[in-house]
């Protein structure tokens, strides 16, 4: 363990140590006499071994992985360190090997662009040039090649004529495509929004009109139709219940008072008439407000919305500010234009306005709608009432089991993993979407459901009458399987050295609780390092972040809470510190879907100096959302009111135009899109036990096949110094 001598770490001292006895060693060494110390080599080869330790974890930057992979020469010479030799080895292979797949992909893509591209397979161009992008080392060279300009160019055209044409999937696309191109400068921003909100309008009034756009996309591709759609729990009416004027005026209202970034009233306002004018000029709407069919009727209520826009842009430009009194009126107007037109039910108008009102704050503020809150519950209580499965579509979109969870009344039934559900309360399960059929299952504790069940070998459909219970959702994984409970665990990546591992999902109630057993089960089986992967983790509960960071500083500021102007607010500081692991070395693994309470965690732990930090900028969610009920108390609301400031005073926050954000890692690891894909699937799979208790894959796969280098580097780093200073002191 990286122990502290007056300050200095113990391998800082025996660097100085080493070399002041190397300085003498042509006076002590025998040429004859091959001896080590403690299996570490002579005095110079110790110095050499701590020397390049100290180098691994006092370099920063993309670099380190290359002093990591080029070790010197003693390191061959040591009979202790056979483990972090073999370690460097396969990752020095490792890396030639997926190098070699990157160039050898490179040249494939270029020739699949210039194919597709030739034949007007737009889509499918445009997939290769964002992987061409993502593989590049010279990003603005790819934009800037002949076939990527004019694929934007023919994309651009075809995008806009699709939606003009009512081909909404296929805008979306293109759209989406050419987004990814522009990420950084938000060419395209706009019209990916546009576009979703005409799809998501879609999903929840004419989902079956959405189903078959689907699947006639699926069949123009090559693939095979879908399902006939399934109508099971589908009724926006009842989704939309309880939703009315006072409602969206009072979350305006909110909004308009405390919004981080002072955005206007009108602006909002522009916002609701904008995805209302989107609403009436999707087509596909018709099925459920026919008064859309009418053109004139059309038309009208059309020319309402230019004369409400237009008021209020002139308003603008004249430096009148809305009020709550122009809320109203415009809320008041848009429904009477409505009712005297198209009449499009009142609570859909409302809950599309809405939708466009928040759409022009940020991408976190948001009414949450009634049948929304529970799921928006679920989330961050981690628990949830239901039978304890988790559940997916397969390639045939068969709804099947992934897993039931230990100790829930679908593990105690007997359901086992790869299940098909057939019926849901003897109600067909063909063409369901994943949402209905959670949906359905989900519900009160103490209620029932029955799932009918194909199961491979079994002659007929097995009936399972569940009572749905509270499920707890563990937030705290280690690094494989040890049983069918969702808690047993084996946290050693590396059991003979003791190096631990533990992957937070998310932060809810109990993550700090469940993180501190733990790692007390690992201290009482002697670990000496620790890897804590927060990749993938969207945050959560911010009480959470600060329980965490309060396992490992021992006290301090978390957080400080500021107004756009600079004001703080609020601050949260470490309670009840403690500093668990002690001065044993720990990583912490981040990447950019590591958000928000994920960032304060690991933005403090660089700050107070209690980890490195390995793998990409994080996302840059270093926002502070406030929800609350409104009026009616079944809707509620979620409102950014201020911003995050780490305690060496980094905004985490993704501001429109800034030039950095998030939390940088001290390494920059990153990782080939073929990497991603293939280590999120084998630890999803690694993360699921079959009826034997015996996990479906192997995680070191993840190491051993290089898939995972930024793993690889974390765990490399920690041998570096745990079997270094080990085999230096003699403890091995």
């Amino acid at each position: 363990m990286n122990r502290k001598y007056g300050g200095r770490s113990l391998l800082g001292v025996l660097v100085a140590a080493a070399s002041l006895i190397a300085g003498t060693a042509g006076l002590l060494r025998n040429p004859s006499a091959s001896a080590q110390v403690n299996n570490a080599g002579p005095a110079g080869s110790t110095a050499e071994l701590a020397e390049w330790s100290e180098q691994v974890w006092s370099a920063r930057g993309a670099g380190v992985r290359e002093i990591l992979l080029h070790p010197p020469e003693v390191l061959h010479e040591v009979a202790d360190l056979a483990p972090l030799r073999e370690g460097v080895a396969r990752a020095q292979q490792n890396s030639s090997m997926w190098e070699e797949k990157r160039i050898a992909r490179v040249g494939e893509i270029r020739g699949e662009l210039q194919t597709a591209l030739g034949n007007g397979e737009l889509v499918k161009a445009l997939r290769s040039a964002n992987e061409l992008y993502e593989l590049e080392t010279d990003r603005d060279a790819v934009r800037a090649s002949e076939e990527v300009s004019r694929l934007i160019r023919e994309s651009d055209a075809a995008a806009r004529r699709h939606e003009a044409e009512g081909r909404w999937l296929d805008a979306q696309s293109l759209f989406v495509g050419l987004h990814y191109l522009h990420e950084e400068e938000k060419t395209y921003e706009g019209d990916v929004k546009r576009v979703g909100q005409r799809l998501q309008m879609m999903r929840l009034y004419v989902p079956e009109a959405l189903h078959e756009l689907r699947s006639a996309q699926r069949v123009a591709e090559g693939e095979e139709p879908l399902p006939p759609y399934n109508a099971l729990g589908e009724d926006w009416r009842t989704k939309l219940d309880g939703i009315n004027d006072r409602t969206i005026v009072a979350g305006i209202l909110a909004a308009g008072e405390r919004h981080l970034f002072h955005v206007g009233m009108g602006e909002m306002l522009l916002g609701g008439l904008e995805a209302i004018r989107t609403m009436v000029t999707t087509r596909d709407l018709e099925a459920a407000f026919p008064g859309l069919k009418d053109a004139a009727n059309t038309q009208k209520l059309l020319a309402a919305i230019d004369q409400q826009v237009s008021a209020l842009k002139q308003a603008a430009d004249a430096g009148a500010a809305s009020d709550a009194q122009d809320v109203f009126a415009v809320i008041r107007g848009l429904m009477m234009a409505n009712r005297d037109s198209v009449g499009i039910d009142p609570r859909a108008l409302l809950h599309e306005f809405g939708n466009g009102a928040m759409s022009r704050l940020d991408d976190y503020s948001t009414f949450i709608w009634p049948y929304e809150v529970e799921g928006f519950q679920r989330t961050t209580e981690g628990k949830f009432t239901g039978v304890g499965i988790q559940i997916t579509l397969d390639e045939a979109f068969q709804l099947k089991v992934v897993t039931p969870l230990s100790g829930t009344p679908a593990a105690r039934a007997g359901i086992r993993p790869g299940d098909l559900i057939r019926k849901i309360d003897g109600e067909s399960t063909l063409g369901i979407a994943l949402s209905q059929a959670v949906d359905r299952i989900t519900g009160r504790a103490g209620t029932e459901v029955t799932l009918s069940l194909e199961r491979e070998g079994q002659d007929g459909l097995l009936e399972f009458k569940l009572t749905r219970a509270e499920i707890p959702i563990f937030s705290v994984k280690g690094w494989k399987r040890s049983g069918e409970d969702e808690r047993s665990w084996d946290w050693f990546i590396d059991p003979d050295h003791k190096i631990g591992y533990v992957r937070l999902t998310q932060f809810s109630r109990e993550t700090h609780q469940e993180l501190r057993d733990a790692i007390s089960s690992m201290l009482r089986d002697g670990m000496q390092g620790l890897i804590l992967d927060l990749r993938y983790n969207p945050g959560g509960l911010l009480d959470e972040a600060v329980n965490v960071t309060s396992l490992f500083v021992p006290s301090g500021t978390v957080v400080t809470q500021e107004d756009a102007d600079g004001n703080v607010r609020d601050h949260q500081q470490i309670t009840n510190g403690t500093t668990l692991i002690g001065d044993r070395p720990m990583i912490v693994l981040v990447n950019d879907g590591s958000a928000s309470a994920s960032e304060i965690v690991a933005g403090c732990l660089q700050d107070y100096g209690k980890a490195l930090l390995v793998g990409e900028r994080t996302f840059g969610k270093g926002s502070v959302q406030n929800v609350m009920p409104l009026p009616g108390g079944i809707t509620h609301f979620k409102l950014t009111t201020q911003y995050y400031r780490l305690p060496r005073g980094r905004l985490i926050h993704h501001a429109p135009g800034a030039a950095t954000w998030g939390v940088e890692p001290d390494v920059t690891v990153t990782m080939l899109p073929g990497q991603i894909e293939e280590s999120l699937k084998l630890r999803q799979d690694a993360d699921v036990v079959d009826a034997s208790g015996t996990p479906l894959a192997d995680p070191s796969r993840l190491l051993y096949e290089g898939i995972d280098p930024q793993l690889d580097t974390a765990l490399l780093m920690i041998q570096s110094r745990v079997l270094v200073e080990q085999a230096i002191a003699g403890k091995s």
